[in-house]
């Protein structure tokens, strides 16, 4: 049996067709001998089905063509629930092995003091240092995509969570390498995955997999860790051929790249527009003949700023981003399921636009594209009750899951106001500097560009006017 050197906190699909992928064809290659144990943190199908299938599971790469491949993966070799006092203790236990690497791969509402994931991060860490003292090391990935991660994560653990005692605080500053990650690649709910596709991916696949995972190809460059300190021993960086990149520098180009110009394809690109006019799927909402040519006006306005602010040698960032607008239309997801956490998603996605030097010299068809999509956030952010229910243009209501409701209160009551009341709750919301600038930071708030918030201001007091998504896009395009 492969020695368990690897800790998963999350049991997702991104997880499982990205680091779980590469380690299991490290292992293959025989550059690396480790094995992943995963802790499910809510639930516990998936630790379950992880147990009775010995960790195999196949990843199952596809576009609304068909199956291009199915692989085979054999890197996990347990697992277990963290809902559970004694399934988190199981976790904890494996701890008493050398470990090479944490990883933890829970979205941005998970990433703070006292959310589970974090908690068990923050014990699995103290558990590794008790048995295995001041001189171990040890890495920790955190898998989603949010700017500087490994470093909010740090930052989290040292400086929001006791203090056990001098030695674990100095192993922790010193001995723990926090890497900033990129992850990318399109791993849909398998609900969205269309029937036929998986009927033939059970076809060809031998036994029961409870865990088969859908996936786009690889992209490009699918994995970019930033390992400043040489700390990380689990040999990522021998994938240069799959397109992963190990850095010795610092990635936020590149992280900024990829919020910026693949995950505002997103928000507040499509998703929003689409759930608003009734269209579930994102590739059918990237594809919509309205929405098709502005998404693609939005992006190549996107690319010209970016590579203005944040230029990668060698890099075009409208090629960047207009592939990943590619990618959308050939892999189906729906929108429901990016729809969360909005007021995270829009700040990373949107504010540097907003605040860019270069944002005077985009063309007019830009600007109004541009404040038309945030307004849409907005719209969709909007309540239509007291219970934070939203209703589509086409009537059907829908929970607004962000758990920061300084947004939506601001918003409430919006639908039917007038311009100058909209007026005054969008500068409300757009001069809290807390809502747009990440913690420890005193950036301006996004009101002080006036172009872009009086913009704003007209397509929403359209949206919640009685104007559908569609209807103002029309409009003007």
């Amino acid at each position: 049996m492969i020695p368990i050197k690897i800790l998963a906190i999350g049991a997702g699909g991104l997880q499982r067709a990205l680091t779980h992928e590469f380690v299991h064809i490290l292992n293959q290659r025989n550059l690396y001998n480790g094995g992943i144990f995963v802790g499910q943190p809510r639930g516990t199908e998936k630790a379950d089905a992880f147990n009775r299938q010995d960790g195999v599971y196949h990843v199952v790469t596809f576009d609304m063509g068909g199956i291009h491949g199915i692989q085979r993966i054999e890197s996990v070799v347990g697992a277990t629930t963290l809902s559970t006092k004694t399934g988190r203790e199981w976790f904890y236990s494996q701890t008493e092995n050398p470990l090479d690497l944490v990883l933890i791969g829970v979205t941005e509402a998970g990433i703070a003091k006292g959310e589970l994931a974090m908690d068990v991060l923050d014990e699995t860490l103290y558990h590794y240092f008790s048995h295995h003292g001041a001189d171990s090391t040890l890495c920790v990935i955190n898998t989603d995509n949010l700017r500087n991660n490994g470093d909010i994560i740090r930052d989290i653990l040292c400086n929001e969570y006791p203090k056990r005692s001098a030695d674990y605080t100095t192993w922790l500053e010193t001995n723990v390498g926090f890497l900033n990650e990129m992850g990318d690649r399109l791993v849909p709910q398998v609900y969205a995955v269309p029937n036929e596709i998986k009927a033939a991916a059970r076809e060809q696949i031998e036994g029961r997999d409870e865990l088969i995972t859908y996936a786009e190809n690889s992209p490009a460059t699918p994995l970019i860790l930033e390992d400043l300190e040489n700390m990380l021993r689990v040999p990522f960086g021998e994938l240069q051929d799959q397109g992963v990149v190990v850095s010795q520098e610092s990635i936020e180009p590149y992280h900024d790249w990829k919020l910026l110009l693949v995950n505002s394809v997103h928000v507040p690109g499509i998703t929003h527009k689409g759930a608003l006019s009734g269209i579930e799927y994102v590739n059918e909402a990237a594809s919509h003949p309205t929405f098709a040519p502005h998404l693609e006006r939005l992006m190549e306005g996107y690319a010209e700023i970016v590579e203005a602010d944040i230029p990668i040698a060698g890099k075009s960032a409208q090629a960047y981003s207009l592939e990943f607008v590619n990618r959308i239309r050939s892999v189906k997801d729906d929108n429901a399921r990016i729809n969360i956490i909005e007021t995270v998603k829009l700040r990373e996605r949107a504010a540097d636009i907003v605040r860019s030097p270069n944002y005077n010299a985009s063309t007019e068809l830009f600007k109004c594209d541009f404040a038309y999509s945030f307004a849409t956030v907005l719209r969709f952010l909007t309540p239509h009750t007291d219970d934070y229910k939203g209703i589509t243009d086409t009537g059907t209501e829908y929970e607004i899951s962000d758990p920061d409701r300084t947004i939506q209160n601001v918003l409430k009551g919006a639908f039917g106001a007038s311009r100058e009341d909209v007026k005054g709750r969008i500068s409300a919301i757009l001069s809290n500097t807390v809502l747009w600038s990440p913690a420890d930071t005193a950036l301006s708030g996004l009101h002080e560009n006036q172009d872009f918030t009086e913009r704003v201001v007209g397509y929403y007091h359209r949206l919640v006017s009685g104007e559908t998504c569609l209807e103002v896009l029309e409009s003007y395009q």
